[in-house]
């Protein structure tokens, strides 16, 4: 059974992701901050991690570059109620900024439940490749990261 961690601070967002991947039968571990999110990845291997942009404290950015450095063979998806920003408007773009970082999808909250699972199968899909590349002598598991 897949196992994927969902990192946002919002309950509603956390408990309603949790009930639709419990029904396509993943495990899934829920937490409430960046801190909690990393304790967690150093502590049990995830097949996929879902990642909120706009937390307090540790925001999303920050907490990718720690997961990238605790696991980088973890995939990890990006979500954010903000859109792709234009550079015009002076905002920084989160969601381009985490798929720079290496992640396998950016969804724009609220986003179709369809895309979440796909994107939920291809971060399995690049954690498998991952996984099988790094256990080859000689290999830098981080290629596929930056490929997918």
């Amino acid at each position: 059974m897949p196992t994927v961690l969902i990192i946002d601070d919002d309950y509603a967002t956390r408990a309603a992701l949790e009930t639709l991947l419990k029904k396509k039968r993943f495990c899934v571990f829920l937490a409430p901050d960046g801190p909690t999110g990393i304790r967690l990845i150093g502590s049990v291997s995830f097949d996929a991690v879902v990642i909120d942009m706009f937390m307090p404290g540790m925001d999303g950015i920050a907490t990718i570059r720690e997961l990238i450095k605790i696991d980088p063979t973890v995939p990890f998806i990006a979500i954010s109620g903000y859109a792709f920003t234009d550079k015009k408007q002076g905002a920084p773009d989160f969601l381009g900024m985490a798929i720079k970082l290496g992640a396998t999808a950016a969804l724009q909250k609220p986003f179709d439940i369809l895309d979440l699972l796909e994107a939920v199968d291809r971060a399995i899909e690049v954690r498998q490749q991952l996984l099988i590349e790094a256990r080859q002598p000689g290999s830098a598991s981080t290629s596929v990261r930056k490929a997918s």
